[in-house]
């Protein structure tokens, strides 16, 4: 039987490729190539066909992990003759079941299909189903900004496992056991510039991507979803400007957001890793705002700075008031968030309309929050540096 200091101490053969089977696990082997690279498989027969899996490699996956996944598809391969279950996206899921289930059922399937694409499939695409946990539902939930709209969520995707679990694509729903969130009521939090001080300096903890996230969004006063799913394609470092397509936004405007210095010293540091500016994988964008928000948390308190209860979305309204206290006018403030306009001219024509008025107005905001950090005096200027 394969043991931990077993597996670490295979050597590599002298040509071609060895493997060495798990007497616990019928099937599971460690396949060893000349390089000594070592990856895990599973081997078994389905009526006359032969099915080899691959699992990962070794070190990154141990002994107990490959068991455990090798117990899973052996699993599917005695339940379904293939591994097809566990390959199957959640985003493959979701548009199977509404494409089958929601659009012949429910008159409501297209709103459905829309909060799908803007609070979960950003995430969840081309996640494998059978991975996702409980703990992502949380996170997931627990990271979309509303009194109301978690809970609408939550009642989209519960069916989307139930319906996968009916067919045995996967074993049980990640969501069951998870409550709703606590409707909560129309909130007016607003950090003062000491508070929002503490939490820019506690941002530069969290390293790349959450801190630079944190950094955006109070520097730029856009919702969170939208600065996490920020891609490069839309972002001009020599205009200083970033255009937010109708699609990415929760009023389906297209949003011109200038940026002012210290939001462009912050972007022009971030690595390039893929479409998105803020990812940890370089495929999809940030989420997992929860996680972060904790630590967040956690940095502000062991800085000795007293907040009580906040959220990330309190990061908006905060900017949005200070830079009334600053002069701006109410109306530059709303075309900064994005908030409806009246006329068709204003909602479809003047993308650039207010330009120069919401860059003089984050231009401010910035300079505030910079004499806040550095703890200036009002009215004096001072650079940001970025890793400060």
């Amino acid at each position: 039987m394969l043991t931990d200091a077993k597996v670490a101490a295979i050597k590599p053969p002298a040509a071609g490729q060895e493997e060495h089977r798990d007497s616990k696990v019928t099937g599971l082997r460690l396949r060893v190539g000349t390089s000594g690279k070592k990856s895990w498989i599973v081997r078994a027969r389905a009526g006359q066909k032969i099915i080899n899996k691959k699992l990962g490699s070794y070190p990154a996956m141990k002994l107990g992990k490959a068991r455990e996944e090798a117990e899973k598809v052996l699993a599917a391969i005695a339940r379904d003759g293939s591994t097809d279950a566990l390959e199957r996206t959640f985003g493959a899921v979701a548009d199977h079941w509404i494409e089958n289930v929601a659009k012949p059922k429910n008159d409501t399937w297209q709103l459905q299909k829309r909060r799908l694409e803007l609070h979960v499939l950003p995430a969840w695409r081309d996640r494998k189903i059978a991975d996702i946990r409980r703990s992502d539902v949380r996170d997931l939930i627990g990271g979309i900004e509303g009194a109301s709209l978690p809970n609408y969520v939550l009642a989209v995707i519960r069916p989307i496992f139930r319906f996968a679990v009916a067919r045995e694509w996967i074993d049980a729903s990640p969501v069951e056991g998870v409550s709703k969130p606590l409707h909560e009521q129309s909130r007016d939090r607003v950090l003062s510039m000491e508070k929002v001080a503490a939490v820019w300096k506690a941002a530069g903890l969290l390293g790349y991507p959450a801190g630079q996230f944190v950094r955006i969004l109070l520097l730029t006063a856009q919702r969170r979803t939208e600065v996490a799913s920020m891609r490069w394609q839309d972002v001009d470092l020599d205009a200083a400007t970033w255009i937010i397509p109708g699609a990415e936004t929760k009023s389906e405007r297209t949003h011109l957001v200038p940026l002012s210095a210290a939001a462009l010293a912050i972007l022009r540091e971030v690595p390039q890793l893929g479409p998105y500016v803020f990812t940890s994988d370089g495929e999809t964008h940030l989420s997992g705002y929860a996680k972060a928000k904790s630590r967040l948390d956690t940095y502000v308190a062991a800085a000795g700075v007293k907040l009580t209860p906040w959220r990330l979305h309190d990061l908006r309204r905060t900017a949005a008031t200070h830079m009334v206290r600053l002069g701006v006018s109410e109306t530059t403030v709303g075309r900064v968030l994005n908030h409806a306009t009246a006329g068709v001219t204003a909602k479809v024509y003047a993308l650039h309309s207010y330009a120069p008025e919401k860059r003089s107005a984050l231009d401010r905001w910035a300079a505030e929050l910079v004499r806040a950090i550095e703890g200036k005096a009002a009215g004096k200027v001072v650079k940001l540096r970025p890793g400060k």
